[in-house]
């Protein structure tokens, strides 16, 4: 590494982590203020902090695209006022040779994202759930077992919802919770025939994965079975359900929400269509979109660097912000359009991601031809 790329990716490190700094304060303000208006008697204010801290990796990674870009606008805005940029480019360094020595700086941004999405995030998503849902079931005075567990299951607004198609036995589930160790609780499963014509009701008050048979063992089950002519409900103390499905995938569903997820964790998603079938696109963007993260991030650079050889070259740093807070909210309304068209359109996923990307890149190039 050169003393030019050194010193370019120190001052772009310091910008980046100022920027990404206040914009998390910021989003952690508003957010405080949210969660204090959804209060329960057992979730006050230290509750709510204490939740937000744990999902303020993922709203850091969410950040992170923005950041970059204006953490990067600023420190390039910086050596362009102190004559560093015009140095460079006196001594023959190119605008693409002044975008390899921003390539270091991109590499750390990237690589804290990815540790951030990968690692960080999930674990936090997981825990700050616990926290909420803990907390709110303690404030509800109960005096059952059920009631007194129910702390301790993570338990989605709308519960986990699968479904088997015809050729593994069709059913629909519905499963209330999970907890930790990957017990699954209020199980409804509703077995169907091709016709999808119900034939019998299952209710388990909880179910235990075993790994060695392969099989769910539901604990406290009543049944009722459905003919054409008649009906019979019985109470088992234990049943087997044999479903493929693994606490790892349903923990990924019970928070089906692909931010919030791991790479792999989308991907299992993603190969189990028979279950969400008009729910796997959002994933796919999200899939697409952390693969195509240095592709967005190398346009952001090129945009940054453009902006500032060109229309911003002898202006002041409060310009500057303005115009990076307008080009990066213009990115946001072009994936905002580009998205949509991966399910109207039947776009590819990838194509509809990268769209952005490659607009930014071409822009920033024809700015660069005519300005530097």
């Amino acid at each position: 590494m050169s003393v030019l790329d050194r010193y370019v990716t120190r001052q772009c490190l310091v910008a980046i982590a100022t920027v990404i700094a206040v914009l998390a304060l910021l989003t952690l303000l508003f957010a405080l203020i949210e969660e204090l208006d959804d209060s329960h008697p057992g979730y006050g204010f230290m509750q709510a902090l204490e939740y937000l801290m744990l999902t303020m990796p993922r709203r850091i990674e969410e950040l992170m695209s923005y950041g970059v870009f204006i953490g990067l606008l600023l420190a390039l805005g910086n050596l362009s006022e102190g004559g560093e940029l015009t140095a460079f480019r006196a001594a023959g360094v190119s605008p693409y040779r002044v975008l390899a020595a921003l390539s270091p700086a991109l590499g750390v941004c990237l690589l804290f994202a990815l540790t951030m999405s990968e690692f960080v995030s999930p674990a936090g998503e997981r825990a700050a759930e616990q926290l909420k849902r803990s907390a709110i079931a303690r404030s509800v005075p109960s005096t059952t077992d059920q009631a007194r567990e129910a702390g301790t299951y993570v338990t989605p607004q709308d519960g986990i919802w699968l479904r088997r198609p015809a050729d593994q036995g069709a059913e629909f589930v519905h499963i209330a919770g999970m907890n930790r160790s990957g017990e699954i609780t209020d199980i409804q499963i509703y077995e169907v025939d091709e016709n999808n014509r119900l034939l019998a009701t299952r209710y388990a008050e909880k179910g235990v994965y075993r790994i060695e048979e392969n099989n769910w063992r539901l604990h406290r089950v009543s049944s009722t079975s459905l003919s054409k002519s008649n009906s019979q409900s019985f109470k088992e103390a234990y049943r087997d359900w044999n479903n493929p499905v693994t606490p790892e995938q349903l923990a990924s569903q019970a928070f089906s929400d692909p931010r919030k997820m791991t790479l792999v964790q989308i991907w299992n998603y993603m190969a189990r269509t028979d279950q969400h079938p008009s729910a796997s696109i959002p994933f796919e963007l999200h899939f697409w979109g952390k693969l195509m993260a240095p592709v967005v991030y190398l346009s952001m650079a090129l945009m940054a660097l453009a902006v500032v050889l060109g229309p911003l070259r002898h202006t002041g740093i409060g310009q500057r912000l303005t115009l990076g807070v307008f080009i990066g909210l213009a990115f946001k309304y072009l994936q905002d359009l580009f998205a949509p068209m991966a399910a109207v359109f039947s776009l590819p996923s990838a194509l509809a991601v990268l769209l952005p990307a490659l607009i930014y890149l071409y822009i920033g190039h024809r700015i660069l031809q005519r300005n530097a």
